[in-house]
Formats: C-alpha cells, sequence, structure tokens
C-alpha cells in the first residue's frame, strides 16, 4: 500500500497538530533520532516535542530506546518512526470518519432541526419548540433547515471517503 504524503500529514495532523508534521518529517527516513536533536531542529522545547511524541506513542507511530547520559545520570530518548503503523493509522482515521457520517444521517434522517441564523445554536423541533423557537444565546427566531439538503451532503461526504479508502486499500 502506497500513502501520499497529503493523506499521511492529514492524519498526522488530526492525531498531533501541525507539530506534528514537522517532527515525522525529522524522523521520517531515520532511526533512533534523539530527542534533543529534534527539538533542536525544530526549535521547539523539549516539552513540545514530548507532547507530540505521546500522542503518536497513542498509535503505536513510534518505536523508542533510552540510554543513560553517564554526565547528567538522565535519560536519553531515541525515535524510530513505525512506517506500518502510519498506513494503519491512515485506514482507521478514514473508518471513524466514515462512522462518524454514517451515525450523523441517522441522525439527520430521524430528526427535523431548527437553526438560529446567526448560527449560535441548532435544535431538534422538540427543544426547538421548548425554547418557543428562540435562539437562547441572540433572541432571533429560529429557522426551519432543508433535511434533504443535510442528508445529501452528508452522503456525498460518505461516498468521497469510501472511494478513498478504497483507493488506499487496492
Amino acid at each position: 500500500m502506497k500513502l501520499s504524503q497529503k493523506l499521511v500529514e492529514e492524519a498526522i495532523i488530526e492525531i498531533a497538530g501541525r507539530e506534528g508534521v514537522m517532527v515525522y518529517k525529522v524522523l521520517k527516513d531515520k532511526e533512533n533520532v534523539n530527542e534533543f536533536l529534534i527539538a533542536e531542529k525544530l526549535k521547539l522545547t523539549i516539552n513540545q516535542i514530548r507532547n507530540i511524541i505521546y500522542k503518536f506513542e497513542q498509535y503505536n507511530l513510534i518505536t523508542s530506546t533510552r540510554k543513560k547520559d553517564r554526565k547528567k545520570g538522565w535519560y536519553i530518548y531515541f525515535f524510530t518512526l513505525n512506517k506500518k503503523q502510519i498506513e494503519d493509522l491512515v485506514l482507521q482515521l478514514k473508518k471513524k470518519k466514515i462512522n462518524i457520517l454514517k451515525k450523523q444521517l441517522e441522525r439527520e434522517g430521524a430528526h427535523d432541526f431548527y437553526s438560529c441564523p446567526n448560527k449560535c445554536m441548532r435544535l431538534t423541533i422538540e427543544n426547538a419548540m421548548e425554547h418557543q423557537f428562540m435562539c437562547a444565546e441572540c433572541g432571533s427566531l429560529l429557522e426551519p433547515e432543508d433535511k434533504e439538503k443535510n442528508i445529501t451532503k452528508i452522503k456525498k461526504g460518505i461516498k468521497e471517503l469510501e472511494e478513498e479508502f478504497t483507493k488506499i486499500t487496492a
């Protein structure tokens, strides 16, 4: 399976933010990279690097080894990317997005929604009735949403994600 750089970076942004992509690029084709070297290259603090690394570890994107610094007595960590897990992460996040959209589609089909013209809030018809069809934030009159338009948009999103997923796994 060959993933585009764009897909990998989107997945990393989702789990670790923009700085995560910078760390990924430093680690990309190297093994056992010192955490202090990563911090120095990216001009980030060790704590920022470690926070990103923790996020990577939650998805098993990296492996690490540690060695004790003989002078200071501290442990220094060295990191290597796990490329197979990056592929799995991209697939896992696509599946998750598809499932979220499918649940949203069910909810959209089961309820009628009303929303504030100022985008303050969105309520089911039952909740809108409790508020006398008035926005609790700004006091505007709630307007009915076009149910079919929302459903079509969600279906389109599901179709696009499923096509991407199929392309990746083919």
